[in-house]
C-alpha cells in the first residue's frame, strides 16, 4: 500500500466535510423557508435525499465488502467515492454551480 493510494480518498473525505454542511444548510433553509406541507418540488427533493442515501450505502456496503482487507486504500477509497460523488453533486446543484 503506497502513500499515492491514500492522497484522493483524503481529498474527497476533505471535500465531504466541507460540502455536507453547505448541503445541510440548503435543505435546512428550503424547508423552514417553504412551510408546511412542502410543495411538489420540496417533495421531490426529499425523495431524490432518501434515494441517494440509500444508494450511496449500497454502494460503501459492496465497496466494503468486496474489497480484499489487505489493500486498505483502496477500500476507503471505494467507501468514500460513492459520497463524495453524492455530496459534492448536491452541493453545486443547490448552490446553482
Amino acid at each position: 500500500m503506497s502513500a499515492a493510494g491514500w492522497v484522493r480518498p483524503w481529498l474527497q473525505l476533505v471535500e465531504i466535510s466541507v460540502s455536507a454542511p453547505i448541503v445541510i444548510t440548503y435543505r435546512t433553509a428550503r424547508l423552514v423557508a417553504g412551510g408546511w406541507p412542502p410543495d411538489a418540488r420540496e417533495r421531490r427533493e426529499f425523495v431524490r435525499m432518501v434515494r441517494e442515501k440509500a444508494g450511496a450505502f449500497t454502494e460503501v456496503g459492496m465497496a466494503a465488502v468486496t474489497t480484499p482487507p489487505k489493500d486498505t486504500a483502496r477500500l476507503v477509497g471505494g467507501v468514500v467515492a460513492p459520497m463524495h460523488r453524492t455530496v459534492v453533486g448536491n452541493r453545486k446543484r443547490l448552490s446553482g454551480h
